[in-house]
């Protein structure tokens, strides 16, 4: 197979090593340790095509090599600025939510009808019932935060 060519303009070229840095972040958060073949792919695809920004005067102002892990990447300061940054941020506060909400709701119903019952029940059943907690939950959070979220912990942790 041979070589594609793009042209990008300084502008576009920049856009695309942040959205390549933006992946790496998320591919290193998910799959830290261990990864699988297709991930190690995607990671030298995306080291790759940071590595070629730097050819671009105004980009290569803002990229460093990291000598430990032997590839380029965007200095401390660019990154707590970035667009990206606030996009990574966005999407780890939301997913944190929706992560809190679904597993509270999983909690509840099993607190509600006993572990026994939830496990009879059809996953149609179970997927409507969690999903009525999860509206009641998203609306509270939504309200209030955590700030009436309250956590009972045994005695001896206390």
């Amino acid at each position: 197979m041979g070589k594609v060519t793009l042209e990008l303009s300084e502008s576009e070229m920049r856009s695309l090593a942040e959205v390549c840095a933006m992946a790496l972040t998320i591919l290193g958060q998910a799959m830290p340790e261990g990864r699988e073949p297709k991930a190690d792919r995607w990671h030298s695809l995306l080291v790759e095509i940071i590595k070629a920004g730097r050819v671009v005067p105004s980009l290569a102002r803002d990229l460093e090599f990291n000598p430990d892990c032997g590839y380029w990447f965007f200095r401390r300061g660019y990154v707590d600025s970035a667009f990206y940054s606030d996009v990574l941020d966005e999407y780890r506060d939301a997913t944190f939510w929706e992560e809190l909400v679904s597993r509270l709701a999983g909690r509840a119903l099993c607190e509600n009808l006993g572990e026994t019952a939830v496990e009879t029940l059809s996953p149609e059943e179970r997927s409507s019932r969690v999903a009525a907690l999860e509206k009641a939950l998203w609306n509270e959070v939504s309200r209030h935060g955590v700030e009436r979220l309250h956590f009972l912990l045994p005695s001896e942790e206390s």
